[in-house]
């Protein structure tokens, strides 16, 4: 029975291991901070290998600063069940966002939106479908107004900067 029982074991694993994968991200960024004007601007450009064993049509990015941007976005949302109002109530200029954004694969300017519900999520579509083990170059400009730090992890407090998730970033893939 305890030799059945490692041999049921040790296929289950076997097979859940067969199946996972993760996507690959090789990143080049330059980005300056503008202390004064709470701003990051910088290039991007990634190396996306495709590990999954699906062809891919477009792949989502993360644009987490515009999470900062308005009363009606998730993390907005969020706050406001957890009965915190900053960034409800923030001014303009303590709210933040990412910008200038103008996506190219391999070098050529694609097709991409904005999530119809999330501001903070961007659809990058693929000029031609990426086959598994395929590498697409994802390119972009792009511009971070920090939010005040008093409303969430990212942001500044005087001259204090908590940077994080700060530039676009694919989606998990799985």
């Amino acid at each position: 029975m305890k030799s059945l029982f490692i041999l049921l074991f040790s296929l289950c694993t076997t097979v859940s291991f067969a199946q996972y994968f993760q996507q690959d991200v090789a990143y080049n960024i330059r980005v300056k901070l503008d202390d004064q004007k709470m701003l990051l601007t910088g290039t991007e450009e990634i190396v996306y290998t495709n590990n999954s064993p699906d062809t891919l049509e477009f792949i989502y990015f993360h644009l987490w600063p515009n999470a900062y941007k308005n009363r009606t976005t998730a993390l907005a949302k969020q706050l406001i069940r957890m009965k915190e109002t900053s960034l409800h109530f923030a001014a303009e200029e303590d709210k933040g966002y990412i910008d200038s954004l103008a996506f190219q694969l391999n070098g050529k300017l694609c097709s991409w939106e904005y999530d119809a519900e999330h501001i903070d999520i961007a659809k990058i579509f693929l000029e031609d479908p990426l086959p598994p083990k395929g590498q697409v170059t994802i390119s972009t400009p792009f511009r971070v107004k920090i939010p005040n730090g008093n409303i969430s992890r990212l942001g500044h407090v005087g001259e204090s900067f908590q940077i994080t998730q700060w530039y676009p970033k694919p989606a998990v893939y799985d």
